[in-house]
């Protein structure tokens, strides 16, 4: 999406413009946030966000014990019960039910979770009690603190963080919704802020808005919600009237600097050959992922696509293939298992009834093995996904 303050900056400022921030106004069909939302607000434009790229304070979630009453782990969860790995989980989600139906946005992330003891149930012996010892990251939307009643009414859910992957589920987790004092505040700096923005008349309320970075070309690259408090303003070094102005608060998944070489990746805009993601490890490839999040053309069927199986060694490496072959170089078609479903729902470019044509899927097949929801292999799911929805799958 390109925006229509970039030509004007360039051309009265002398500096390039890298970010702008912006407040959306409303919602666009399906409540999605900027940059497809019906309406928006420019804040503020600048020429750079020192601090955006941080390790975020140590620990980052502080660590706390919890226990998952009457619990029937899966997957690495049953592992790690088992006592693989000295019971080491890593990251899980928590879904929470009611009257078996999910409650919206009410997922509590848990990190670095460790089993650190386990016991049958008491309610049931084929169950099983987990003490964990995990940080908890509550939703960003607070819905308060309800009620044990209330928790008595509740089920729980349990999932990798991409929430593909279960884990099992149990019947109660009675710390979770527990307050917890909230993160050590951010302190950002935008440097060359035109002087004339809306941001500043604010004064020091905390405001909802969205960072988002822009390519050379004026397009928005990706972005991050957060909420800031203006806290000072003073002239830019980068002279023309400019400012430095200094936010506080909360970047919701600020990035890491290790993140920092994809934003630059995607600087000269989007990728024209294919397989630019592949020279990053699968842990920065979930980043590279946000990037083609805009990147798709209107629905059209039919078509034989050729998907390049050689560098499917995870999940996100998956869907970085997948986006390419269906969209073009850069190109997406979902994240993980319920966007996949949304892209072959319509509205994200190739629509079934497809052919697809998937080279070295022996790759995926490996890498993936053992990963899927049934135990089988994940690349093998995402093929009868494919093939439910109408699309002619050849495995090469």
């Amino acid at each position: 999406m390109k925006n229509p303050w970039h030509e004007r900056w360039s051309r009265e400022r002398g500096t390039p413009l890298r970010y702008v921030l912006v407040e959306e106004r409303d919602h666009g069909p399906e409540g999605r946030s900027f940059p497809y939302a019906c309406g928006y607000d420019l804040l503020a434009k600048c020429a750079d966000v020192e601090g955006l790229f941080t390790e975020p304070p140590v620990p980052a979630v502080p660590g706390e014990e919890l226990v998952l009453f009457s619990c029937a782990p899966l997957g690495p969860l049953r592992e790690a019960v088992d006592g693989k790995d000295g019971g080491r989980i890593g990251d899980m989600l928590i879904e929470v039910r009611l009257g078996g139906e999910k409650v919206h946005d009410w997922d509590y992330e848990l990190c670095d979770a460790v089993v650190v003891d386990q016991q049958p149930s008491p309610e049931d012996a084929s169950l099983v009690d987990i003490a964990l010892e995990a940080g908890v990251r509550p939703p960003s939307w607070s819905f308060g603190t309800p009620s044990d009643e209330r928790q008595k009414q509740f089920g729980f859910e349990l999932f990798d963080p991409e929430g593909d992957t279960p884990y099992g589920s149990c019947a109660a987790v009675p710390r979770l919704f527990h307050s917890r004092r909230p993160p050590e505040a951010v302190v950002l700096r935008l440097l060359g802020c035109d002087p004339d923005a809306p941001l500043l008349s604010r004064g020091h309320g905390s405001t909802r808005l969205d960072i988002l970075a822009v390519d050379r070309t004026g397009r928005v690259m990706t972005g991050r919600t957060a909420w800031l408090s203006v806290v000072e303003a003073r002239p830019s070094a980068l002279g023309g009237g400019l400012l430095d102005v200094t936010v506080s608060g909360e970047v919701e998944e600020q990035p890491r600097p290790e993140l920092e070489p994809v934003w630059q990746a995607w600087l000269d805009g989007r990728p024209t050959e294919p397989n630019q993601w592949a020279r990053f490890p699968d842990e920065l490839r979930g980043e590279w992922l946000r990037f083609t999040e805009m990147r798709h053309g209107p629905d059209r069927k039919g078509g034989a696509y050729h998907l390049d199986g050689r560098h499917v060694t995870g999940h996100y490496a998956l869907y970085c293939a997948l986006g390419e072959a269906l969209n073009g170089p850069g190109g997406y078609y979902g994240r993980c298992w319920n966007s996949l479903f949304d892209c072959l729902s319509g509205g994200f470019g190739a629509l079934p009834p497809f052919t697809l044509v998937w080279h070295d899927f022996e790759v995926a097949h490996r890498a993936l093995a053992g990963e899927g929801m049934t135990a089988g292999s994940y690349a093998e799911e995402v093929v009868g996904r494919l093939r439910a929805f109408g699309a002619t799958m050849e495995l090469r």
